[in-house]
């Protein structure tokens, strides 16, 4: 192939990633868009991607009339954080135990495990809802991080591989020298295997904080509420009660341009974790997964 049917060929591929990135990032664009358009601008300018007039009136109301939204911020970072380091630990011990150890019925159980995942939650939710009745754990975030913390079919599988993908070698020399499996495990499978673990935490953050179904199920109480379910009573509540906190703000700003700004706020955080944290993502997506 010659230097410029290459260079011709290339030049495609980049027009045609440059496109599908677009039409992908399109609907946040234009959300972002959405949320710096005042009243005027958005019955006037609503469908252009770009404000004739960028206004900050909508994220003024939602710092300063909803005064309910750093509680449900708060909740969601305790819950996230809390399943995600519970999942990374007991994945890890799990995943470790399934791919260096043999005890009767490892394959069994480990099968068991895998066939679960295809098992939908909300099949079994009123029995989870009788279970945490029962327990007394609705209506708190410690009840709700050890329900979340529940789901580790895929963290295990993924641990599994991880550990999988370490060469044999590593952990015989260390054993020849007197370390035990939990020095092994802690000391040099856990640093190898760290990429994984990112991805086990980054799903974890990312699917209980945009979690609606389970958290709604399970908690009546409004300081216990989480942004999901915390935005959506916000969002059907009443602009008028809100916003009466700050009456100078009335009439300056649409309600749907108001949607698109809590949106994006409650967003953001899963935007910037997953950002922060893409690289490791991607080395662990891609980790032993070649070792079945």
């Amino acid at each position: 192939m010659s230097n410029q049917s290459w260079l011709r060929r290339s030049l495609w591929n980049h027009i045609l990633l440059w496109l599908a990135v677009f039409i992908i990032l399109l609907p946040i664009l234009w959300m972002v868009s959405t949320s710096l358009k005042d009243r005027e601008e958005f019955f006037t300018n609503s469908a252009a991607l770009i404000p004739g007039r960028i206004s900050f009136v909508n994220y003024e109301y939602l710092l300063t009339s909803l005064q309910e939204l750093p509680l449900y911020m708060r909740n969601s970072f305790i819950l996230a954080i809390g399943v995600s380091v519970i999942q990374v630990i007991a994945a890890s011990l799990a995943g470790y135990a399934f791919a260096r150890m043999n005890f009767w019925g490892r394959d069994l159980i480990f099968i068991s495990i895998v066939v679960s995942m295809f098992i939908p939650r909300s099949g079994g939710l009123m029995a989870l809802y009788e279970l945490m009745a029962f327990l007394k754990l609705r209506n708190s975030l410690f009840g709700l991080i050890l329900l979340f913390s529940a789901g580790l079919p895929i963290p295990i599988f993924i641990m599994r591989q991880a550990f999988l993908s370490i060469p044999k070698e590593i952990e015989e020399s260390a054993l020849i020298d007197g370390a035990s499996w939990f020095q092994i495990f802690w000391r040099i499978a856990f640093p190898l295997a760290s990429s994984a673990m990112v991805v086990i935490a980054t799903l974890a953050f990312v699917g209980v904080w945009s979690d609606y179904l389970v958290t709604y199920t399970m908690i009546d109480r409004d300081t216990q509420l989480t942004i999901s379910v915390g935005i959506q009573k916000v969002l059907t509540g009443s602009y008028e009660a809100a916003t009466a906190v700050v009456p100078h703000l009335r009439g300056q700003f649409a309600h749907e341009a108001a949607d698109a700004a809590i949106l994006l706020f409650s967003a953001f955080p899963v935007i910037l974790v997953y950002a922060l944290l893409q690289r490791w993502f991607m080395k662990g997506l891609t980790d032993g997964a070649i070792k079945f």
